[in-house]
């Protein structure tokens, strides 16, 4: 792959990440290796959000029963 190909791609993957965390920054070396844990972590928030929604939902859908 050329050097071209993969700076696009990797500010592809930087556009679809946001920004990255200085903590992760700070951690690792490569690029590559940011990306891949900034994505992580951006899962791991999604994730609590969407069980902390789930349960408001829910509690929600319990009154109107």
């Amino acid at each position: 792959m050329s050097t071209a190909t993969l700076e696009n791609k990797l500010d592809r993957a930087l556009e679809l990440i946001g920004s990255i965390d200085p903590e992760i920054a700070d951690s690792y070396t490569s690029l590559e290796a940011r990306i891949l844990a900034q994505a992580l972590e951006n899962v791991e928030i999604a994730e609590r959000r969407l069980r902390e929604i789930q349960k408001l939902v829910g509690e929600f859908s319990d009154m109107l029963v």
